[in-house]
C-alpha cells in the first residue's frame, strides 16, 4: 500500500471457484494476544474462518472480530482489519 520503497515478493494469479472465500486481514488480527500473552494467530484464525464458513461475509467478519474479542477481551494495542469475501 506504498509504505515500502522495495519490497520483495512473489505475484502470482489465483482462480476463485463458487464457495471459496477470500479473506485479507492485518497482523493485528492474528497477533491479539490473550491475558496469559498467547497470540491469536493464523491457527485459531483459520479454524474460525472454517467453523463459520457457511455464514455471509457480513457474518463471517462478526463471527471472527467475535471470536477475537472473547480471545483477547482487553483493549488492542494494533489495529484489526478483516475484509471478507465470498465466491457465489
Amino acid at each position: 500500500m506504498g509504505l515500502f520503497a522495495h519490497w520483495d515478493c512473489v505475484i502470482e494469479a489465483r482462480q476463485l471457484f463458487p464457495g471459496d472465500i477470500f479473506l485479507l486481514y492485518t497482523d493485528g488480527v492474528t497477533e491479539a494476544c490473550s491475558q496469559s500473552g498467547d497470540e491469536f494467530g493464523e491457527q485459531r484464525l483459520l479454524e474460525t474462518l472454517q467453523r463459520h464458513s457457511e455464514l455471509s461475509s457480513e457474518e463471517l467478519v462478526s463471527a471472527i472480530t467475535g471470536q477475537l474479542r472473547q480471545f483477547s477481551p482487553h483493549e488492542q494495542a494494533d489495529d484489526i482489519t478483516v475484509i471478507v469475501a465470498k465466491c457465489t
